[in-house]
């Protein structure tokens, strides 16, 4: 098992929550590579590995666009983003059933 600094998961906690709030997703190889370029030695594999831990905490919607055009075209939703993470969860869980 790998032990990371605590300052590591405050950063994957602050990106994803920010990703979440501005975004209301998480593109996963976009947000590992700003990680493990603040991380240096954290590679590019194991940022995406938390990432995804770290989104699943947050059960938050995942894109894995590496171009990342869409995502940084995208307008933040900022504001008139509260609730929409958790609406889209129930959505996809009332779909399944």
């Amino acid at each position: 098992m790998n032990h990371y600094p605590i300052e590591l998961r405050d950063d994957l906690n602050h990106t994803l929550v920010k990703a979440i709030h501005d975004f209301g997703i998480i593109n996963v190889p976009v947000l590992a590579a700003q990680v493990a370029a603040r991380h240096r030695d954290l590679c590019a594999s194991d940022a995406e590995r938390l990432i995804l831990g770290f989104a699943e905490l947050y059960n938050a919607p995942l894109e894995f666009d590496r171009t990342g055009c869409d995502w940084h075209s995208r307008p933040p939703v900022g504001g008139g983003n509260k609730g929409l993470l958790l609406e889209i969860v129930q959505n996809e869980f009332s779909r399944a059933a």
